[in-house]
């Protein structure tokens, strides 16, 4: 094989120092036939799908996809990657010999690169699918399939730069890419029935197929991941998720965008309510007060479906950490589909009702209701608002009072399931930097919203920089 190994090179033209730096690379190894294939690229796709391309049918993204590592939603920028390497299994099948698949942003490693050789030696001998040239470490012992490749049977997680027979092409191109389009990372291996998560192997797998690996990694990228475009590009519009986000904001401010900006990564829509009207809600941070935000949620309510399940949250101190899935998962766990409130640690604005609250469930000492975020379905809420109120009235008091009349079957977050308050909370989580979540170790839980309620607003800009999807945080602001 190694005298006709030829390599196609998934490559974005923008990207003209990529292309000079591969292209010595590999002239310096003594690869001969290269193509270098035009990406897709991500940014010039619409959020909304279907995609289509020039050399391709339409795609629509899996409805149930969830970044398995980061529980957000599939970028525009991982549709542009997925698309780029079907053109790249299409060119396989034409020319009709195995061919090295490599991203533009991967180099040879040096010196093992000079064992390339001997795994396609190895490779002669079997009639594989799939060869991975770049993985991250696994764990324990590996079966192997011959003296430098073993059988995968793990999830690889690269599709930086990898082998695949003229077979193994066609097999990936006979996926359901075009109904249920997901990350070239994920896509591979569950083609193969090798992805981690079984609901996506039962969507793409049925192939069958021998899928190997190199013992060592032969590429590796080229540069940090403050050159990737892939995860800090515009998330898919998901329409198919039936959570409605609603959020009262009079002022467009840099804190509302924060919040609209996690929505969107977390394939929660967040409508604002309110701009460019008065604010007469009073004070809401130095007092009680707000209780105009249940006068502008009322008629917005009114106008869904009453099943909608529908999460309310606070404009301007709140923020998404986790898909709308999970989210939904989470209230359900919790609460069934009753009304599902945040809870918090201290009972405001007023503390003599403190003696009316029933004890937390496991001893939670996130025993009182916070009204900055809450979940439920929209016919559910909108009897929970049936009482009048005024603008300036205080609408956590509001709220207190229906929760402990015990008419309307309002249930408490006692467990931070789906709500964080950070409030007298700081010393109970931490940031996990790497996948951008926020995790509390008394209640053993993975909050999908946050809300940095009384003095711990400046949590979210410091320490908790990472949370709700800025976990890098050299990516900088999405495009909207």
């Amino acid at each position: 094989m190694n005298g006709r190994l030829s390599v196609a090179v998934v490559h974005l033209l923008r990207r003209h120092e990529r292309r000079r730096r591969l292209s010595a690379a590999l002239d310096r190894h003594g690869f001969a036939r290269v193509a270098w294939l035009q990406a897709v690229d991500g940014s010039a796709l619409d959020p909304a799908p279907p995609w289509q391309t020039a050399s391709l049918p339409p795609a629509m993204p899996w409805e149930n996809w969830i970044d398995p590592y980061a529980r957000r939603a599939m970028t525009l920028g991982e549709v542009g990657c997925a698309l780029s390497h079907v053109l790249a299994w299409q060119h396989v099948v034409r020319d009709g010999y195995p061919c090295l698949v490599v991203e533009d942003d991967a180099m040879p490693v040096e010196p093992l690169v000079d064992s390339l050789p001997m795994v396609l030696h190895d490779l002669d001998y079997l009639e594989f699918d799939l060869c991975y040239l770049a993985q991250r470490d696994d764990p324990g012992p590996k079966p192997l399939a011959g003296r430098h490749i073993h059988v995968v049977d793990y999830h690889p997680l690269w599709t930086l730069a990898y082998i695949v027979s003229p077979q193994g092409a066609q097999k990936l191109l006979d996926a359901p890419w075009r109904s249920c389009l997901i990350p070239a990372d994920e896509m591979l291996p569950a083609r193969f029935g090798l992805n981690r998560d079984g609901a996506v192997n039962s969507a793409y797998a049925g192939a069958g197929g021998l899928v190997v690996a190199a013992n060592q990694n032969v590429f590796a990228p080229a540069e940090s991941s403050t050159a990737s475009e892939t995860e800090k590009s515009v998330p898919v519009r998901d329409a198919s998720t039936p959570l409605a986000g609603l959020t009262v904001a009079t002022e467009e401010k840099p804190e509302l965008a924060r919040l609209l900006e996690s929505g969107r990564r977390y394939g929660v829509a967040i409508e604002p309510l309110g701009l460019g009207t008065e604010w007469r809600g009073g004070d809401v941070a130095n007092g009680p007060g707000g209780g105009q935000k249940i006068n502008l949620l009322r008629p917005a309510l009114e106008t869904l479906p009453p099943e909608r399940p529908v999460l309310f949250v606070d404009g301007y101190d709140t923020i998404v950490t986790r898909h709308a899935r999970d989210i939904l998962a989470s209230w359900r766990e919790a609460a069934g589909e009753a009304p599902l409130f945040a809870a918090e640690i201290f009972c405001w604005p007023d503390e003599a009702r403190a003696e009316r609250y029933p004890a937390a469930a496991d001893g939670s000492p996130y025993r009182f209701l916070n009204s900055g975020a809450f979940i439920g379905k929209a016919g559910d809420l909108l009897r929970i608002l049936a009482d009048p109120v005024a603008d300036d009235d205080d609408d956590q008091g509001y709220y207190t009072e229906r929760y402990l009349s015990g008419e309307h079957g309002i249930a408490l977050d006692h467990g931070c399931r789906v709500f964080q308050c950070l409030n007298g909370a700081l010393e109970h989580v931490r940031a996990d930097r790497d996948r951008g979540l926020l995790y509390n170790g008394r209640t053993e839980s993975w909050p999908g919203v946050v809300h940095a309620n009384g003095p711990t607003k400046a949590w979210l800009e410091g320490e908790g920089r990472a949370v709700g999807g800025r976990w890098r945080t050299h990516y900088g602001a999405m495009a909207s």
